[in-house]
C-alpha cells in the first residue's frame, strides 16, 4: 500500500474553500480560517482524489475501481461511493478533525459537507 488511509470523502459536490468555511461559519481572516482551512487542505487538495487518479493512469490495468482502490490501498468502497463523482482518499488529518482527540469536529465538518451536497443536488434538480 502506498498511504495509509485515514478518510474516505466521497461527494459529487465541487469542493470549494469559501462554500466550505462560510458553511462552517468561519470568519475568514481568522483563527478558525487558519484551524479549518487546513482541514479543506487535507481532504480535498493534498488528498488522493482516486477516481481522477485511476481514470488516468491505471483503468487499462485495472477492470474497475473498486478493484483498484482495494488492491492498491487495502479499502473497499461502497455502491454508494462508487457512484460519486469524486472520491477523496484523506491521508492526513489535522489536530482540529482528528478522532484520537477528544473534542474534535469531524462529525461537525462531515455534517457541513453533507449540507453542500444536498444543496448541490437541489440547484441541480
Amino acid at each position: 500500500m502506498r498511504d495509509e488511509i485515514k478518510l474516505i470523502l466521497p461527494t459529487s459536490w465541487e469542493p470549494r474553500k469559501d462554500a466550505f468555511l462560510a458553511e462552517l461559519g468561519v470568519s475568514s481572516g481568522g483563527l478558525g480560517e487558519h484551524f479549518f482551512g487546513n482541514v479543506y487542505d487535507a481532504f480535498f487538495t493534498h488528498s488522493i482524489e482516486v477516481k481522477r487518479e485511476f481514470e488516468r493512469y491505471y483503468s487499462v490495468e485495472y477492470a474497475k475501481l473498486s478493484d483498484y482502490v482495494e488492491i492498491t490501498y487495502g479499502e473497499a468502497l461502497s455502491d454508494d461511493d462508487l457512484e460519486c463523482e469524486r472520491i477523496f482518499l484523506v491521508t492526513w488529518l489535522p489536530q482540529v478533525v482528528d478522532e484520537i482527540y477528544d473534542n474534535n469536529k469531524l462529525d461537525t465538518v462531515l455534517e457541513c459537507i453533507e449540507k453542500l451536497e444536498r444543496a448541490q443536488h437541489e440547484d441541480q434538480t
